[in-house]
């Protein structure tokens, strides 16, 4: 059995204002031949499903494996996969990428790869827990497989699932047909959190539905909102064994079920001052505030500045900021030296969302390469860069400091490990501000006294009020009151 495996994953905010171009990709990592197996033993899709490929021994055509810090419309001339003859295919997909040319960019993948593999040939993509499914992903996909985790820590699993249900497909073990059910909700993102309810007890009846006779896999893609797409929206999806009418049954299940819990879904946030009064007062530490919305693992600018410009004005001690992406005060810290004291502006120079920029008089504590490998649950055995990274000590306005970790390049604060690269001991820390919405937890929830959700202006923000969508579908539930 000959086996292809290939991988594009980008999650696109279409509110963002740079396109994501081939830098973007090259920068994340882009793996092309030969090279997805130096992915093997990591917990990420592709690493699964080498893994799992080299205990059955199939025979492997691997072509490409890449993706991009999530951001703006992914351009044309990054947007192409090679094909090739295999028996079966194995796609490690979003489900949330808008390309210039696509409105579901993974769909015009799946529609691509099909018309070159034909009708037959057993095509598994995984998801994203937050993809948008689209008809050209359902018409032309054998099965999708999403995450059933939040955050993402089943990726390798999922890698696995992929193959051996291709290799169960291919054999004629198994007959696959697939049904979905589309919800016209857009859940908050803390609320999709593994741990916390409606989401807890919907995966748990989705994992019971998977162990009923006749079903191969179920999942549900939670939607990313901030794709201003024509397909938004929760979406259940039932493989089961040649029973079309089964999966349909299945499907429409679990989709009462969410509908029937939707409004659980929704956040009570902190306001800046309150968070942060609420961390300095709070027994031991540390105390994580999630920057709501500059997450840049929603394709933010993350280089918003109100949770540091709190933490200067009310006097927050032993507190951290992880990460203002600022290229121009990295180079001026590189060009200062360690231990010199510089005076500047930090911040929200991409655009007028994520703050302002502000006076800062700081300290350059320490200078790196950025470099780091994810130790934690999520992504762990993968390496990673912040780029060119000053640790800055920066003074407050009753004389005491915040440490901010300003870098070159926009990663999500969501592993432990990106502090320790820069000398910075998380359970140390008495207050840690993370541009995270929810991946952070995996790490951090070991060692935080308190997690507070945080209402900061960007992106990401979960009032979508702010937001100025033209395609997005009404009713849509909490934009409307369905």
């Amino acid at each position: 059995m000959r086996l292809l495996l290939a991988g594009i994953v980008h999650e696109t905010n279409t509110f963002a204002e740079k396109r994501t171009d081939l830098d973007e990709f090259e920068a994340s990592g882009f793996y092309r031949g030969e090279e997805l197996l130096d992915l093997a033993g990591t917990n990420t899709v592709i690493g699964g499903a080498v893994d799992t490929v080299r205990e059955l021994g199939i025979e492997l055509i691997p072509v490409v494996a890449t993706s991009a810090i999530p951001g703006g419309l992914v351009t044309d001339r990054a947007f192409e996969l090679a094909s090739e003859t295999p028996d079966a295919i194995v796609l490690d997909l979003h489900g949330a990428m808008v390309t210039e040319s696509h409105d579901d960019g993974d769909g015009a993948v799946l529609e691509r790869v099909r018309a070159a593999a034909g009708s037959d040939t057993p095509i598994i993509a995984t998801l994203d827990l937050h993809a948008n499914v689209g008809p050209q992903m359902l018409a032309n996909a054998t099965a999708l497989i999403p995450f059933d985790t939040y955050p993402h820590i089943d990726n390798a699993e999922r890698g696995d699932e992929a193959v051996r249900l291709a290799v169960r497909a291919t054999a004629g073990e198994v007959r696959p047909v697939m049904a979905s059910r589309k919800l016209p909700v857009l859940p908050d993102g803390p609320r999709q959190f593994s741990g916390a309810e409606p989401t807890r007890s919907i995966m748990r009846l989705v994992h019971a539905v998977e162990k009923r006779p006749g079903v191969l896999t179920a999942g549900v893609c939670f939607a990313f909102p901030w794709a201003d797409c024509p397909f938004p929206g929760m979406t259940v999806t039932v493989v089961t064994d040649g029973d079309s009418e089964l999966a349909a049954t299945y499907a429409n299940e679990i989709g009462d079920y969410i509908w029937s819990r939707h409004t659980e879904f929704r956040t009570d946030l902190w306001r800046v001052e309150e968070a942060i009064h609420e961390a300095m007062t709070t027994e031991g530490g540390p105390v994580v505030l999630a920057d709501l919305g500059d997450n840049p693992g929603g394709g933010t600018a993350a280089d918003g500045t109100s949770i540091l410009w709190g933490l200067m004005d009310l006097g927050a001690d032993g507190a951290v900021v992880s990460t203002i992406c600022d290229p121009e005060v990295v180079a001026l810290a590189f060009e200062a030296g360690e231990g010199a004291n510089i005076e500047t502006m930090l911040g929200a120079k991409t655009d007028e969302r994520h703050g302002y920029p502000i006076p800062i008089k700081a300290t350059v504590k320490r200078l790196s390469n950025g470099d780091f490998v994810y130790d934690g649950p999520m992504d762990r055995g993968v390496h990673d860069t912040l780029g060119r990274t000053a640790v800055l000590g920066v003074q407050g306005r009753y004389g005491h400091v915040v440490d901010v970790i300003v870098c070159e390049r926009r990663v999500q604060s969501l592993d432990t490990a990106i502090l320790r690269s820069q000398g910075i001991e998380p359970a140390d820390c008495k207050i840690i501000a993370l541009k995270s919405a929810v991946h952070f937890r995996g790490a951090f929830m070991p060692i935080a006294a308190k997690i507070l959700e945080v209402d900061t202006p960007g992106l990401t923000s979960l009032d979508y009020s702010r937001f100025p969508y033209e395609r997005l579908p009404r009713p849509i539930w909490p934009m409307d009151d369905i």
